[in-house]
């Protein structure tokens, strides 16, 4: 259903949205190197303190009424507190809409492409773990930190369960949440594919991944990483100045040519 002109006005005029707006600009922890939405690691602590986590409880849909309401809820502004207006299912759920309204997915669609053809044509398992962590950390970081908490997540709800099946099945839910597969396609062939992708990072996520200790920006933006080295050079040329050679005295006159370029390297 179309929306109406005052609705529209009011999103577009809403800074507190966290539903389907780019993740770079979700509101995160705040803590460096832990760029994961505020939601995203609520409701994860929210299930993990509450024992929630049983296979069964990701396997259901939470109830839509209380999902939509708790989502008008955090898109207007207002402290949530899941443990008074949430259900465990409820905020399963909520969780995978999150995922589903992002703009781009967490594994955006350039790069899909790219683990996907590798899936098909790796030759061994040590290719395939390479390619892998190669691949993704060419993810902005915003996204790699996503999908790194989500994997751990996922992989320690899979390591609690009996069924020797879990991974598949928790792939299976949430492969097309990260991938932003169509479900209402019958491509069986692509939903396999997605599935075995995800159970393949649940399974090897250690490997795959960075520890957090080693976060370093990965936004292919070195801004920050150029302000450090700017604001080191200055404080070099500041000490080269206090240890310039009085009148009368032999010794250098200007930084040691080392210090004339610095190339930031990538992660």
């Amino acid at each position: 259903m179309r929306k109406s002109l005052s609705t529209s006005l009011s999103d577009s005029l809403n800074t507190t949205r966290v539903f389907g707006i780019p993740l770079e600009e979700v509101q995160h922890s705040g803590q460096p190197g832990h760029e994961v939405p505020l939601l995203v690691r609520s409701i994860v602590e929210y299930i993990e303190e509450h024992g929630g986590l049983h296979l069964g409880l990701f396997l259901v849909n939470g109830n839509a009424e209380r999902v939509e309401w708790l989502r008008q809820r955090y898109d207007s502004g207002v402290e949530v507190n899941l443990e008074k207006e949430a259900d465990l299912a409820s905020a399963v759920s909520l969780l995978r809409l999150f995922l589903q309204e992002l703009p781009e997915p967490v594994i955006p669609a350039g790069l899909q492409a790219q683990i996907m053809q590798l899936y098909q044509d790796y030759s061994s398992e040590e290719e395939l773990g390479r390619n892998m962590k190669y691949f993704l950390q060419q993810l902005p970081q915003v996204n790699y930190s996503l999908l790194r908490f989500l994997c751990r997540f996922l992989s320690g709800v899979a390591s609690l369960q009996e069924e020797s099946w879990s991974i598949g099945a928790l792939a299976a839910v949430f492969g097309p949440d990260i991938f932003h597969l169509d479900t209402d396609v019958e491509d069986l062939k692509e939903q396999e594919s997605v599935s075995r992708i995800l159970a393949e990072l649940l399974e090897n996520q250690e490997e795959f991944f960075d520890s957090e200790d080693d976060d370093i920006s990965n936004t292919n933006d070195y801004s920050s990483i150029n302000d450090q080295i700017t604001e080191l050079l200055e404080e070099e040329k500041l000490e080269a100045c206090e240890e310039l050679p009085q009148d009368g005295e032999d010794g250098p006159s200007s930084l040691s040519p080392k210090h004339a370029h610095v190339t930031p390297s990538s992660r």
